[in-house]
């Protein structure tokens, strides 16, 4: 008897919540928002660059965001499953997706289509300092990013109180950690040049940062995993998520 579920994802943009139905089949997806059937693809974390297109999908990175391709969340805002023919690997994990197009828009800026924090839910992570995986059929659009929370309890507490949770990824309170390290100056991030390593994400100045970060990313990631203490690799502080301080050379802080 084929068993039928039934969620929804939530889109939030410019101020506007809307609702998105989907039903979910075993092999089959019926998305309302488009009113077409997209067919699962077969059951199937390299950081810095995406890779590979076409052939078998890589078995060793475990598969995003179910199948479903982020370019066509991010920009349509429809769920639609990805080819398996196309295919990306980024900080660890498998992302396919729709057309070649999609897969080259996402291979020029990964960051901007995964999902925050890799795809575990940020309510959890700021309230516990623990990482969680959040699940499509609870999912948000905010300011353009997609978020997937661990029940409908976060999502409902993430929509009521966004900016709580929205950056609750972005180490080093957004300031480019390279710039930190190699001169000791705290700089602001741009978000367009951004890297996502681990789950969190990391802006910098220019796309030199950016390169440097990419060349040694162990010598800059943050070295604790609870909001607003990690310690990065030259020992400042991260301020907490959705601070504006500055990050501080030369003090420490240890993660509780």
């Amino acid at each position: 008897m084929m068993m039928r579920r039934v969620f929804s994802a939530t889109v939030v943009a410019a101020g506007t919540v809307i609702g998105l139905q989907a039903a979910l089949w075993s092999s089959t997806v019926l998305a309302q928002s488009n009113s077409r059937i997209y067919r699962s693809p077969g059951s199937s974390r390299q950081t810095a660059q995406p890779s590979g297109s076409g052939g078998r999908v890589g078995q060793q990175a475990p598969l995003a965001l179910e199948g479903y391709c982020p370019v066509s969340i991010a920009v349509q805002r429809k769920w639609v499953r990805g080819d398996p023919a196309y295919w990306s690997v980024y900080d660890g994990h498998t992302y396919l997706f729709a057309t070649p197009e999609a897969k080259a828009t996402f291979d020029a800026d990964p960051a901007r289509y995964v999902p925050a924090l890799g795809g575990e839910c940020v309510v959890t992570f700021v309230k516990t300092g623990r990482r969680v995986a959040g699940q499509i059929r609870y999912a948000a659009i905010h300011e353009g990013r997609l978020f997937l929370f661990a029940s409908d309890e976060a999502q409902q507490m993430f929509l009521a109180e966004p900016a709580r949770y929205a950056k609750a990824d972005l180490a080093y309170g957004g300031y480019c950690v390279v710039c930190q390290v190699g001169m000791g100056k705290a700089v602001p991030g741009k978000p367009e040049i951004a890297v996502v390593h681990k789950g969190l994400r990391y802006l910098f100045a220019s796309e030199d940062q950016r390169r440097q970060f990419l060349a040694n990313p162990s010598r800059y990631e943050v070295k604790a995993s609870v909001p607003g203490v990690a310690v990065p690799g030259s020992g400042s502080r991260t301020p907490p998520a959705g601070s504006s301080s500055k990050p501080t050379a030369g003090s420490e802080s240890k993660a509780r």
